[in-house]
């Protein structure tokens, strides 16, 4: 009995032990609102004291057991919950921008005796005129191994032609360009040979913003902001860089509980940001990495974005999966490789959710109406987690899931103060959506693609005024 007895007090001083490793692990992540937290701190430390006081006051047997039943419960709990809390702050310690990668290939004629870089060794190289200084860093890592006789162009279409002549003996390109040349210049793929491959780090350029209103926007959760979301045109690694198809500025005014979704469709035809002349689509701005495509979008909207999501193909489906799936409405019947969707309420998996949001040749109004079916996921993604408090309890879990396949630079102070927030009131959000409309569509030179004639739209210039403002004005509202 004295054993048991014992037994029970270094129990209690244990669980002690747990339940102040808990409290400050609990204060530490700062997710709690104020109002249950102080309930929390409170009944765990009525729960110390009385399991303490019991361990040393109680003699008889049977009490003493139950005792330490209730004691091992709540340390099991304790210790649990201490496992979250720190799985959810080591997380956010570690959450860092992903460096975005551009791969580079030196291709040559598919019937040529060339088999590696080497055998280029002073030959003639296809270098693009004014390319970016990516660019610039794959032709310098070439140069490194082998003598380059460089011969500069300004158009496509000479370029492909001077290969297939034998004029030139190989070309330097973007892994992008070379699938835009896949896609539109007969028989390129099946002529032609990648005999190396370079992996060059995007040159994050200089952010514009001051440090000051950064850390206010992290620090004030009634500070309404700017967040691109980003999809680009590819599946696995998320630093690879790529063609930016999904560009989706989400605008939020916590203080109001809205949110506005704007689409801007691939192909508009905009000033990429710093170049001059030629314009492009807004999709190629993803080939230069995500912050060619945030002051693309802010030149072309006169807005401020200081936050970005950038995901691609298999992270937008793991997240989804992560939360359970989606519930959407489909406003029109069609199919894909992955089944049909019907018109009617559905719900959708992460890979039915992502093939549902890419689809666009068999709709009517093709980017335009698939624009539209990505905010109907965003929307329902929004909706379940800020109605759900069981996922936004879960959200460090939810987001350690999907770490390596998101890249974004939205700050661990500013997810911290909404998730709080949002349990704090559990407030339903006012979700609307707009879109930058098109006056007409043609065949244009692009800034990336020189000489090739691509598909284009041109932007209406009253819708991006208009758009513009709704923006602002939202941003604006108190």
């Amino acid at each position: 009995m004295k054993v048991f007895k014992y037994i029970n007090r270094i129990f209690s001083v244990a669980l002690d032990i747990v339940f102040v490793l808990l409290l400050v692990g609990v204060y530490q992540l700062g997710l709690i609102p104020t109002k249950y937290l102080v309930i929390f701190s409170l009944l765990i430390i009525i729960l110390g004291i009385l399991f303490t006081f019991l361990s040393f006051k109680l003699k008889k047997m049977l009490l003493s057991i139950i005792l330490f039943i209730f004691m091992l419960l709540f340390s099991i709990l304790s210790l649990v919950s201490i496992y979250y809390v720190r799985t959810t702050n080591s997380f956010f310690d570690t959450l860092t921008e992903v460096k975005e990668k551009q791969m580079y290939y030196v291709v040559v004629k598919k019937d040529s005796d060339y088999s590696n870089l080497k055998d280029l060794n002073n030959k003639s190289m296809a270098i693009f005129k004014n390319q970016s200084e990516n660019y610039n860093n794959a032709l310098n890592k070439v140069k490194n191994d082998i003598k380059v006789k460089e011969k500069k162009y300004t158009n496509m279409n000479t370029i492909v032609k001077d290969l297939f002549n034998g004029n030139i003996d190989s070309l330097l390109i973007n892994s992008n360009n070379k699938e835009l040349l896949d896609e539109n210049v007969k028989s390129f793929k099946d002529d032609t040979r990648v005999i190396a491959k370079l992996s060059i780090e995007i040159e994050k350029q200089e952010d514009k913003k001051e440090d000051s209103e950064v850390k206010s926007k992290e620090t004030n959760n009634n500070v309404s902001f700017n967040i691109l979301i980003s999809g680009i045109d590819t599946n696995g690694n998320i630093s690879k860089v790529s063609r930016s198809d999904v560009n989706i500025v989400m605008t939020v005014n916590p203080s109001r509980h809205k949110v506005l979704l704007t689409s801007i469709q691939r192909d508009m035809y905009v000033q990429l940001h710093g170049t001059t002349g030629t314009k492009d689509k807004l999709t190629h701005a993803g080939i230069y990495g995500i912050n060619m495509s945030i002051q693309t979008i802010e030149d072309f909207l006169d807005i401020d974005i200081p936050y970005y999501i950038r995901v691609n193909f298999d992270s937008a489906a793991k997240f989804i999966d992560s939360i359970g799936g989606v519930d959407i409405y489909n406003d029109i019947s069609f199919k894909r490789k992955s089944g049909n969707f019907p018109k009617g309420n559905l719900h959708l998996n992460g890979k039915q959710a992502v093939e549902y949001s890419r689809e666009r040749k068999q709709l009517p109004n093709g980017d335009w109406t698939r624009g539209e079916h990505q905010k109907v996921v965003i929307t329902a993604i929004i909706n379940k987690i800020v109605n759900s408090k069981e996922l936004l309890l879960n959200y460090g879990d939810i987001l350690n899931s999907t770490k390596d396949v998101v890249q974004t630079n939205v700050p661990t102070d500013l997810i911290k103060q909404l998730v709080k927030n949002q349990l704090s009131t559990m407030s339903p959000w006012n979700i609307t959506s707009t879109f930058v409309g098109g006056s007409g569509s043609d065949y244009r030179e692009t800034y990336s693609m020189p000489g090739m004639n691509l598909y284009i739209t041109y932007p209406d210039e009253n819708s991006v005024k208009n758009v513009s403002k709704q923006i602002n004005d939202l941003l604006s509202e108190r």
